[in-house]
């Protein structure tokens, strides 16, 4: 993801993948907190997965809000050229 040159052209794509992997990451540890509370294994790994859950969740939404407004510069720089 991270690999060579980056330019600014570069940062809505590079979000977008990131918004994706964190999206990915977000659902696979719902599952694990789901298994973890369905089988009574551990309250704590529950809450703890459950924590990570949101974080990643607010990740992701972070990410996103950074595509849009790293898009949206970019566009302007391109109108004000």
């Amino acid at each position: 993801m991270f690999n060579g040159r980056i330019s600014k052209k570069d940062y809505p794509g590079l979000l977008n993948e990131m918004g994706n992997d964190l999206e990915t990451a977000r659902a696979m540890v719902a599952r694990m907190q789901d298994w973890v509370t369905e089988t009574g294994v551990d309250q704590d790994l529950a809450q703890a997965l459950g924590g990570a859950v949101a974080a990643v969740k607010d990740a992701h939404e972070a990410a996103h809000n950074a595509w849009r407004r790293v898009s949206d510069e970019i566009e302007k720089e391109g109108r004000d050229r």
